[in-house]
């Protein structure tokens, strides 16, 4: 995920903030509204209560004012008795308002209208009585009528609404008070997680500032350390910035080239050329060395030319365009290239002088060593009859040297020509191969040579491959202590690589031996018993680290021995062909 800029940051940050704020004020007026009704809720329970108090008082302000109308017969008396009665008819209406959500107070109130209602009739009665028939006639019938109980029962219905309202409103301000203090909880909360987050996104524009910071020094340090020439230059060519390196290439202080066209440093036709190239590149598009890199040509101040290896990277910068070329001095790698390039004719020309002196020098050596084995076969030839047995061993023992010195010297010039010399590598077919190599060799009778299953296709040099099989097999034949011995050939898969065995059963081989007898012309026996040139070992491991594989040997005195190489699966058909 690409890393956001400090700007986006901060936008995120505040944009997080006004999202906590909007949440916070939704939630709060939430809160709000139920803490509104709860408070309007207790309020109108409350309203209740005092509203059941005033009907009680007012009655008994009416059943006050009635005795004393009775007593007094003053019409003061009568006027605010029937005052305080049409009181209570407007406070049971209030008092239906206040109880609407109350089922219990409002389920009592019927009953509590009705004695109401009753008890003002008596009394109407009695007022009645008093203005008909006089005082005591009035009392008498205050004195018959069951106004007692009916006041009594009015009031055990007030003291009951009472109590249930009294449960009620102290529930709702109980359910005021918690939504109050869950609204404080959660306000606190979210303010606590609004400073937290502000906090946390500060730490983090500071630390991303810093690390900015530091990556811009570090960047500075990297540019104004490097050994590369390194320059910034605008849409217009301009140069923006000039590093050490590239003062040390041409030559210039950094405060005489930034400000002025970048074409400077080039010569002619370049310096014309460039402001071309960039024009064509800002309208199209299409890079000139922007993207690619180039060997170019720069300019010194004292006017010599420097090649160069120039590689030109462009960055954006809100709407400003700016390219940054990296500046590789190749006088060193050029002058290196022409030395390497006259060591390469040179060696080419020893490598030929070598193969001509080989050649003549086999020549040579082979010319008088034919006369030498000549000369002992016509000793051998007419002078038998005249030699005793200590001369002939002596004409035989030259006739070996002579034999010996011209393997050695084929040897040496075959071993000379592997990696120097090579054929096309084809694909070679090892089970044919093998079978030619035994043909070759015609094992004796008392040697059984086993092919263990189909031996793979492998690429490479037939006649190189042809050599390996040859010499390997050729030992084994060769140095057997016993009158019958037996060669086992396999191969397994090795991964990346053929894997391939040559064993027999003979004298085997010491392991402090193991890495010498791959040594030119290291042999174990000692040459007067068993003619050996030491070649063929060396000559193998030279054909086989050729093809990409390896040689090795496993084998303790006595066992026999066990050689293994490893040739690649893998190999193209097309490699190159060193010339001799």
């Amino acid at each position: 995920m690409a890393q956001w800029s400090i700007e986006r940051k901060v936008l995120a940050g505040f944009g997080l903030t006004v999202a906590a704020l909007v949440a916070i004020g939704v939630v709060l007026t939430g809160t709000t509204l139920n803490l509104i009704g709860a408070n309007a809720a207790a309020a109108r329970t409350q309203q209740g209560l005092l509203a059941l108090e005033r009907i009680y008082s007012v009655t008994r302000e009416a059943e006050s004012r009635q005795r004393a109308y009775l007593l007094l017969g003053g019409a003061d008396d009568a006027a605010a008795r029937q005052a305080a009665v049409q009181r209570v008819q407007s406070l049971l209406e209030e008092l239906s308002g206040h109880v609407v959500a109350d089922e219990t107070v409002r389920a009592r109130l019927p009953a509590l209208t009705q004695h109401l209602t009753t008890r003002m009739a008596l009394l109407d009665a009695v007022i009645d009585a008093r203005r008909r028939d006089g005082p005591e006639a009035a009392m008498r019938q205050l004195a018959a009528s069951p106004g007692h109980d009916e006041m009594r029962q009015v009031q055990e219905l007030v003291t009951a609404m009472e109590a249930d309202l009294g449960q009620r409103l102290a529930h709702r301000q109980a359910a005021a008070q918690t939504a109050a203090a869950r609204a404080l909880a959660l306000l606190g909360l979210l303010l606590v997680l609004v400073a937290a987050a502000l906090v946390a996104l500060y730490a983090r524009i500071r630390r991303d500032a810093r690390e900015r910071q530091d990556s811009e020094e570090r960047l500075r340090a990297v540019v104004e350390t490097a050994g590369e020439g390194i320059i910034t230059i605008d849409a217009a060519g301009r140069v923006g910035s000039f590093n050490p390196a590239a003062e040390r290439l041409f030559g210039y202080r950094a405060d005489e080239v930034v400000g002025r066209n970048v074409n400077m440093l080039m010569p002619e036709p370049d310096r014309s050329a460039h402001d071309g190239y960039l024009q064509r590149y800002l309208a199209s598009g299409v890079p000139h060395v922007i993207g690619t890199g180039a060997q170019v040509t720069g300019l010194r101040r004292d006017g010599t030319p420097v090649p160069l290896h120039l590689a030109v990277t462009e960055m954006r910068l809100g709407t400003q365009r700016l390219f940054t070329g990296i500046l590789h001095d190749l006088t060193e790698q050029r002058a290196a290239q022409q030395r390497q390039d006259e060591l390469i004719d040179d060696l080419r020309n020893v490598n030929e002088e070598l193969r001509s002196f080989a050649y003549v020098v086999s020549h040579d050596l082979k010319a008088p060593l034919r006369g030498i084995g000549s000369l002992a076969d016509w000793l051998v030839s007419d002078y038998t009859d005249k030699l005793d047995d200590q001369g002939r061993e002596y004409l035989a023992l030259m006739k070996g040297r002579v034999t010996r010195m011209d393997a050695l010297i084929d040897g040496i010039l075959e071993y000379s020509r592997v990696g120097r010399v090579q054929q096309p590598p084809v694909e070679v077919d090892l089970n044919a191969l093998v079978t030619d190599v035994l043909q070759m060799l015609a094992p004796p009778p008392q040697m059984a040579v086993h092919v263990e299953g189909p031996l793979p296709t492998v690429v490479g040099e037939r006649v190189r491959l042809q050599q390996v099989f040859q010499n390997l097999i050729s030992n084994a034949i060769r140095h057997r202590d016993q009158p019958k011995g037996q060669v086992w050939v396999s191969c397994r898969d090795a991964g990346d690589d053929w894997q391939f065995s040559i064993a027999d059963d003979g004298p085997g081989i010491e392991p402090r031996h193991h890495e010498r007898i791959f040594q030119l012309f290291q042999v174990l026996t000692p040459r007067d018993r068993k003619e050996s040139t030491g070649v063929g070992l060396a000559l193998v491991k030279k054909i086989i680290e050729t093809h990409g594989g390896r040689v090795w040997v496993e084998s303790q005195p006595g066992q026999g021995s066990t050689f293994h190489f490893t040739l690649p699966k893998q190999r193209p058909l097309t490699e190159g062909v060193p010339t001799p």
